[in-house]
């Protein structure tokens, strides 16, 4: 039988957010593209890209956090283990220091790529994703 619900496991190198908790649905920043995994769903290791993680508690309870990179694991049981580097609730994130981030890495980029140096290009590509 499908369990009601998933067991979500949220593991950062300095806390664990979640712990066993009983969730709706996870939704995850995937490389190979955004999923979401609800109880029943199948098994799967997916590599996380700078984006947001989504925890649907219930109907009424949902959390948001920034993940910088990681790793996600769905276990046939339906648990569901998230390893991130870093992660941050939105709410806590400052829109003016994000925008300020990425006009900044934009700029880096456009002039690495007129440069041709493909070395501070690919740096820069990587902060206009982390920051978009």
């Amino acid at each position: 039988p499908v369990p009601s619900k998933v067991t979500f496991n949220f593991y950062l190198p300095h806390e664990k957010p979640y712990s066993g908790a009983e969730v709706d649905m996870v939704l995850l920043p995937a490389v190979t593209g955004d999923f979401g995994v609800m109880p029943g769903h199948v098994p799967t290791a997916a590599q996380l890209r700078p984006g947001v993680l989504t925890v649907q508690e219930d109907d009424s309870t949902t959390k948001k956090f920034f993940v910088s990179s990681g790793f996600a694991f769905v276990h046939a049981d339906s648990t569901t283990d998230v390893c991130a580097i870093e992660a941050f609730p939105v709410e806590e994130l400052d829109k003016s220091t994000v925008e300020a981030g990425l006009a900044d890495y934009t700029a880096k980029l456009a002039s690495a790529s007129a440069g041709g140096d493909d070395y501070e290009a690919a740096a820069a590509q990587i902060g206009v994703e982390v920051y978009s």
